[in-house]
């Protein structure tokens, strides 16, 4: 026969707290994302020394400061481009400085324009109402776990613990 209902709560209440920890991780974590960028070097500028030689690009002009010179770039093809780790998430876009020593990062209020940041408050905040849904219907699945009442109060629980878990989206 099947399983019994006791043990079918349990099981779906550890599903229900592995999908709120991992809610959770996501909300609170800046590693959604992580790869690496392809970005230009930039124009070397000061005295020429050979660890900041391969973090910029050298060119033949002794004029920095005008712009009417034509600066020829030795560099070609992946020569003038510099690969960036980075980790993004929803609070912090963190990329590593041009010379690969440590790392630079920004608030998402920094990222994103200031027409679109009305939507990422929107998101942030159905995250976190998808959360206290979950939440909420993980705490009346361990109420009924932990009932001893009678079958109905059981099945009453199961059905609102139902009702939040579906309205969390799960």
């Amino acid at each position: 026969m099947g399983i019994d209902r006791r043990r079918r709560a349990s099981m779906a209440l550890t599903l229900n707290f592995l999908a709120l920890f991992l809610a959770v991780s996501a909300l609170t974590t800046s590693y959604w994302c992580e790869g690496t960028r392809k970005v230009v070097k930039p124009f070397c500028t000061g005295p020429f020394t050979a660890t900041r030689q391969s973090f910029c690009i050298r060119f033949n002009s002794s004029n920095l400061n005008d712009t009417r010179l034509v600066q020829y770039i030795w560099e070609t093809g992946e020569d003038k481009y510099v690969m960036r780790k980075f980790h993004t998430g929803i609070w912090f876009s963190c990329e590593q400085n041009i010379n690969m020593t440590g790392e630079n990062c920004r608030s998402f209020l920094n990222v994103a324009p200031s027409n679109e940041r009305g939507v990422l408050w929107l998101c942030i905040v159905a995250e976190c109402l998808y959360i206290l849904l979950l939440a909420t219907g993980g705490l009346l699945m361990s109420i009924e776990v932990c009932h001893l009442g009678n079958v109905i109060d059981g099945l009453k629980l199961n059905a609102f613990a139902a009702i939040f878990t579906v309205l969390s989206g799960e």
